[in-house]
């Protein structure tokens, strides 16, 4: 089963844009591949890829949530967060990452929508702050050529 995303945004653009966690998931695998080979980071022996191609996978049982809700309810997306690891646990999809991999994981997961949202025509407000965001983790991991080149 598939599971849309973006399903609650205000912008028709991203709510009717056919998004997928499997789409997203792989997406988010190959910036991962491709910001390690910049950065000179070695994927062997980690579960780094692995993570991003199963980080949404609780979303099968328990949806998507949306990203201004749980900033909006902190409670809300600490039990969300709770519901999830037990989903994955039950699912048998665990992994281990260091704090420099989840870093890259999360830069890639939300340049990955930050890309969707441009791509799809939704630009300014919220993306703009988005943005910079992603400029002060890839800051962090040294790799703003990197994301410069990703965000052309």
């Amino acid at each position: 089963m598939s599971v849309l995303r973006w399903h609650a945004h205000a912008d028709h653009r991203l709510r009717d844009s056919g998004d997928d966690i499997d789409g997203h998931q792989l997406r988010v695998a190959s910036l991962c591949v491709s910001l390690a080979a910049r950065i000179g980071y070695q994927l062997h022996d980690n579960d780094l890829v692995d993570a991003a191609l199963h980080h949404d996978e609780a979303e099968r049982v328990l949806g998507d949530m949306p990203g201004p809700a749980k900033d909006r309810f902190p409670a809300l997306a600490a039990a969300y967060a709770k519901a999830e690891l037990q989903v994955l646990t039950e699912m048998d999809i665990n992994w281990t990452l260091t704090l420099k991999e989840n870093d890259m994981l999360t830069l890639c997961d939300k340049l990955d929508a930050w890309q969707w949202a441009r791509d799809h025509g939704v630009t300014g407000g919220e993306w703009d702050c988005a943005l910079a965001k992603l400029r002060i983790m890839a800051h962090k991991l040294d790799c703003t050529k990197w994301l410069d080149e990703q965000i052309k």
